[in-house]
């Protein structure tokens, strides 16, 4: 815990222009605007977040949470949930770092669909620092980022989930599992599914991934940057097992959360 919290000290340098315009302004939180003073250098958000905006941000309390979908439950330590026992469910367990709204939402819309690459360093710093106390990655072998189909790559011009995952483990140092994005690869280019009905969203998905045979027996994290149904994680969970894996669990940046007492 010792090296995880002096790792959280040294953030993950930013993009060349970023770093050319810091030693012209002073830093600035990039919630609020205040300025960040020498001190704040010292504070786990630094540098992109006073103190105060790092604890208003929507957090997923890991207690009240399903374990298995990582949807918001009112009891804590729910096994399962409502919204999981009624659905197919490949994932052996699911986790969040915040809930998909507020100012995290509106970070991960400019990062996917607008082309800011330099929001990932701040993202994935800030899923480094749901874990600050806890051990709960520590049971994975290794993290698997969700890929894209080629073509979506190339007009993305990245993949955001393996962006997140790699300043995820700059963050983590030495506790994080190794990382191994080529282990699964997309490939049939299905439509996005912000586009499509909750009912069409499984099945435009069959089929979808592949494994490699490096997976067999492995305990997989797949990383993702939001979870909305589960159904692109589950897809790539079962795709995994299938070929082999002991375990797959999955870790997003962000949860929609549903009211499961409907």
């Amino acid at each position: 815990m010792k090296e995880f919290v002096q790792s959280l000290r040294h953030p993950a340098p930013p993009p060349g222009w970023l770093r050319w315009t810091r030693q012209l302004l002073p830093p600035l939180c990039w919630k609020c605007g205040i300025v960040l003073g020498g001190k704040t250098y010292l504070d786990p958000a630094s540098p992109f977040l006073c103190s105060n905006c790092l604890l208003e941000l929507p957090w997923t309390d890991p207690a009240f949470h399903c374990r298995q979908c990582g949807n918001h439950t009112a009891e804590p330590e729910r096994v399962a949930c409502q919204e999981c026992m009624e659905n197919e469910w490949d994932l052996a367990e699911s986790r969040s770092g915040f809930a998909y709204n507020e100012i995290i939402r509106h970070w991960i819309l400019q990062f996917k669909f607008f082309g800011q690459e330099h929001l990932s360093p701040l993202l994935g710093r800030l899923l480094a620092l749901s874990f600050q106390n806890s051990n709960w990655l520590e049971k994975y072998d290794t993290i698997v980022p969700i890929p894209l189909h080629p073509s979506r790559l190339r007009k993305r011009g990245f993949n955001q989930s393996l962006l997140l995952a790699h300043h995820l483990r700059k963050n983590l140092g030495k506790i994080s599992p190794n990382l191994h994005p080529h282990w699964l690869r997309r490939i049939r280019a299905t439509r996005p599914q912000t586009e499509l009905p909750l009912a069409e969203r499984k099945t435009n998905l069959e089929d979808a991934f592949s494994a490699l045979a490096d997976v067999q027996d492995k305990k997989i994290l797949l990383l993702d940057d939001v979870m909305t149904t589960g159904s692109t994680l589950n897809a790539a969970a079962r795709c995994l097992k299938e070929a082999g894996a002991a375990k797959v669990g999955a870790l997003v940046l962000c949860r929609k959360m549903w009211d499961s007492s409907n």
